[in-house]
């Protein structure tokens, strides 16, 4: 076998000094994994980086000017957007870069749900990954405030205010996030010292540990072809790939912040500046948080008061946390995709999620309705149009998966009939998701009493 001569020049000198050559045939050797779902799913991963990159550099221009302060926040972004060369453009990028990573990063993890890519050796990936989430909801909550305008300040009031709710703890985390007991300016230093460093720098440790995972253990395989999967050379093959991915996002990036800077006007996805923020005034109408937190804000409004001697709030974030928890704990609670086999219940259960989410997510966006509508024709009237929707949905989906021979619709359909129970039929949220639940529940006891203990013919993942 012939030897590998040494690399002269540039590479050849670095090699001398820091030992690349390891890395460089690791690059040479490493390949993405082919089979018979597309590849796109494997670029969501590189764009939500791109767009966090963006967000750093963005913000990084905005800090030259920005000055936090009760008398300097507002006024700063002001002669920022209007004075500042390109500074509304700057901002823009900013605020729609944030949105952009938030659903490259939402679409993300449920592409790593539904292809089963947590399945061991991977666990810890996925829970890093899940960190990363959860840290940059944080970061878009903490970046809210920032302006010191009318909507951010009484958006994180009702925002922050949810947090009192839980129980012990409740009242001292809430003191906590705001400083005191109300949102003052005290508010506004702390959310402005955790939006620039404390969360950077837990974003960037996490990223560099989910990205050690990634690399050590590679990108998972499809199912069932762990032991010898075809592969695409990661150098120069997919890299090209995804540098062109990246042109498309950073085009698509300054289209959006040019023709629209601020924002497509629409709840949870607006950021004009508006009026300064003023603590004394009444609180602005009509107040919604960021669109990755309606479903929870509008989770909040279904809940009584009080249930069974509780407060509702209480046992609603309850139902969250324990709703989040086992979204965490999914690669250890997939025991078919331990085995590198076919879980069509766990693909049904991220289906579900999404009508489940996306359902309170239309409602809460009071969709196909108009703003001259009372509350009490509003409502219902949103609560049909969602239900209307989701209907739609999951039977585009459901026929889809039929036709992949995938027959496992018990989450899904527990989702739906809980839509159309709630929209269509009048019943309460909470009615209706009872009655959803038992529904499904009944099925899954039907099944193992007709003996259903092996896996059904003709499923899939």
């Amino acid at each position: 076998m012939r030897e590998r001569r040494p690399a002269r020049g540039l590479r050849g000198w670095l090699d001398d000094r820091y030992g690349i050559e390891p890395l460089v045939e690791f690059l040479r050797h490493k390949e993405v994994p082919l089979g018979h779902h597309s590849m796109a799913w494997y670029f969501l991963g590189g764009a939500t980086l791109f767009f966090f990159v963006v967000q750093i550099a963005s913000g990084v221009l905005l800090l030259m000017y920005y000055q936090p302060g009760e008398a300097t926040s507002y006024e700063s972004l002001r002669y920022i957007i209007t004075k500042v060369p390109f500074g509304w453009l700057v901002r823009a990028i900013h605020c729609w870069s944030a949105h952009l990573m938030i659903g490259c990063l939402v679409a993300h993890m449920f592409s790593t749900m539904m292809l089963k890519a947590y399945r061991p050796p991977r666990e810890l990936t996925w829970v890093t990954g899940y960190v990363l989430f959860a840290l940059t909801l944080c970061f878009g909550f903490s970046g809210y405030l920032l302006p010191w305008n009318e909507l951010a300040f009484f958006a994180t009031a009702v925002g922050t205010d949810a947090v009192k709710s839980v129980p012990v703890v409740g009242d001292w985390m809430l003191q906590v996030l705001r400083g005191g007991t109300d949102v003052t300016i005290d508010t506004l230093y702390r959310f402005f010292a955790f939006h620039v460093v404390v969360l950077p720098l837990a974003v960037f440790g996490v990223i560099a540990i989910h990205l050690l995972f990634v690399q050590r253990q590679g990108m998972a395989p499809p199912l069932g072809t762990a032991a010898a999967p075809r592969g695409m050379r990661f150098f120069p093959n997919f890299f090209l790939r995804d540098l062109l991915l990246w042109l498309g996002c950073l085009l698509a990036l300054v289209v959006l912040a040019a023709f629209l800077p601020y924002g497509p006007s629409i709840p949870g996805m607006e950021w004009d500046l508006g009026r300064k923020a003023d603590p004394l005034a009444p609180a602005y109408p009509g107040i919604k948080p960021e669109w990755y937190f309606l479903w929870v804000y509008q989770l909040l409004k279904e809940f009584p008061p009080h249930i069974l001697g509780l407060e509702g709030p209480q046992v609603c974030l309850l139902v969250v946390f324990v709703l989040l928890a086992l979204w965490a704990a999914i690669p250890w609670l997939d025991r078919a995709a331990r085995r590198d086999e076919p879980s069509p219940a766990f693909t049904d259960l991220g289906v579900a999620a999404l009508l489940f989410i996306g359902f309170l997510t239309l409602k809460a966006w009071d969709v196909g309705t108009s703003v001259e509508l009372p509350d009490e024709v509003r409502a219902p009237l949103a609560a049909r149009n969602a239900a209307a929707i989701v209907v739609g949905v999951f039977a585009v989906v459901t026929v889809g998966r039929a036709l992949a021979a995938r027959r496992w619709f018990v989450w899904s359909g527990a989702a739906t009939l809980h839509a159309v129970l709630h929209g269509m039929a009048g019943l309460s949220y909470l009615a209706a998701g009872t009655v959803a639940l038992a529904a499904a529940g009944t099925l899954l006891l039907l099944g193992r009493v007709a003996g259903r203990s092996a896996r059904p013919a003709g499923t899939g993942s």
